[in-house]
């Protein structure tokens, strides 16, 4: 997520909240009086003239129908967007263009990762950030796996995609999770005690 898509959620996040919030406060002190004092029967003879005028349908379907499309373009923009397909090299020049497939790469070093370390389901993904793209490896730590040897897989594929890439470009990082939970067969793990 972009730190301008952040910062957009958190505003619409705090202004949505204080929408929620402020009539809570209100409705509060109205009855109880804390800080003003309010008639105690409300007047809705404005409210119902607004609603039967004619204009009034027409003002509630374009509001909604603007709403539907700030909601839409809200999940759009937070749609996953597949990360960089390709890299160029440092050594391409006026003669030819060198690329690296980052997608593939990113496959290789999760079977490499997978290889070294005692995890299972690793797969990689690509992110682009700022100027730097990562190579992202997912993975499930298996139940009986040693921390050194985590530690260490995860040291030798970091110093394998620097050597590979020694312009600082590409980085890696690794996620790894808690292990797997195996389902019982018939989808149903409770135990039954009769």
């Amino acid at each position: 997520m972009t730190s301008r898509l952040r910062l957009l959620d958190r505003t619409a996040c705090l202004l949505l909240g204080l929408a929620l919030v402020a009539p809570a406060l209100l409705a509060y002190d109205w009855r109880y009086g804390v800080v003003g004092s309010y008639p105690d029967t409300l007047r809705t003879a404005a409210a119902v003239d607004v609603v039967d005028s004619s204009w009034w349908p027409w003002a509630f379907a374009a509001g909604a129908l603007v709403l539907a499309l700030l909601g839409l373009a809200w999940l759009l923009a937070h749609l996953r967007r597949p990360g960089p397909g390709s890299e160029r090299l440092d050594a391409s020049d006026p003669t030819g263009r060198l690329e690296v497939d980052l997608r593939s790469t990113a496959s290789a070093v999760a079977d490499r990762f997978a290889e070294l370390a005692p995890v299972a389901h690793v797969r990689g993904t690509t992110e682009q950030r700022g100027r730097h793209v990562l190579l992202v490896l997912h993975g499930h730590v298996d139940p009986a796996a040693d921390a050194d040897a985590l530690a260490e897989a995860t040291a030798t594929c970091t110093r394998e995609v620097a050597a590979a890439f020694p312009d600082d470009d590409v980085r890696l990082r690794v996620v790894l999770e808690s292990p797997r939970r195996r389902r019982i067969r018939g989808g149903d793990d409770r135990v039954r005690v009769r």
